[in-house]
């Protein structure tokens, strides 16, 4: 199987490169993470919301761009894999020696690869235009040392990998529902409902550690509560396993349902 994902990635890659939305979606991304760190670093410049501090304005912009680049994900994997099914071009890729299983795991792999860029393009410009700005330094209460610069470093870095850990598990939850779909347009419908769905639900402080969408957006409120100098949400130790936890048992399930979809897949055009 490892030579048919590999297979479909450089088909994928040949594609990437003759669409124009190849380039136009990452600058399209990165000037939209560059508008909401200028609206938030005016908003702490001004005391109205937050701190002025490089470790705020990265890991406040980053976490409000996450719900972007999660929209993005479901997009691509939905145009990925249901936009086969509706061109017809499914057809002759699994007629020409690619297994289902094969064809659907180079899908969601690639995939998840531009989501990974995409995510680390958001991360880029905000560390960027943050250290521009303030730098990186000690969070102090007067002379009082209240986090390290390395602790607030090491805090980011954690919270990135979870987060995108997170945001693979939207990719396969969004490759289980486009492999059922013949239209993106019905399965991107369904994904953004079953996102609303989980945001209403976790209103209900029980069912929030089951949500795909609290692993989502978790880590980076965790970074911006300390990065802002108040008590954490959960010890670090804690969010991690509950956000690999809960990412990845919504990964495992939907990629086994997803491959089973796809196995009992009937092609009729």
């Amino acid at each position: 199987m490892t030579g048919e994902i590999r297979k479909v990635l450089l088909a994928e890659n040949v594609k990437l490169r003759r669409k124009r939305t190849t380039w136009f979606v990452p600058a399209a991304v990165a000037a939209m993470t560059l508008l909401v760190f200028l609206a938030i670093a005016y908003a702490a410049a001004r005391d109205w919301a937050g701190v002025p501090s490089g470790f705020y304005l990265a890991s406040s912009t980053a976490g409000w761009m996450i719900n972007v680049t999660g929209l993005l994900a479901m997009i691509i994997t939905c145009f990925q894999i249901s936009g086969e099914f509706a061109l017809g071009t499914v057809k002759p890729a699994w007629v020409k020696g690619l297994s289902r299983h094969g064809w659907l795991s180079g899908k969601v792999v690639s995939a998840a690869a531009v989501v990974a860029v995409l995510f680390l393009i958001v991360v880029a410009v905000s560390l960027v235009s943050a250290g521009a700005r303030y730098g990186f330094t000690d969070l102090k209460e007067k002379d009082f040392v209240v986090h390290t610069s390395a602790a607030l470093w090491k805090g980011y870095i954690l919270c990135a990998a979870l987060t995108l850990f997170s945001l693979w598990a939207v990719v396969t939850v969004t490759s289980m529902l486009a492999a059922y779909f013949n239209r993106p347009g019905s399965a991107m419908a369904v994904a953004m409902l079953l996102a609303v769905a989980m945001t209403v639900v976790a209103v209900f402080k029980p069912a929030r550690p089951f949500l795909l969408t609290s692993a989502i957006s978790l880590p980076f409120e965790q970074m911006t509560a300390m990065s802002k100098g108040l008590p954490l949400p959960l010890e670090w130790g804690e969010l991690a396993w509950k956000t690999l936890a809960c990412a990845g048992s919504w990964l495992a399930a939907s990629c086994a349902v997803g491959h089973a979809i796809i196995a009992r897949k009937e092609i009729t055009f």
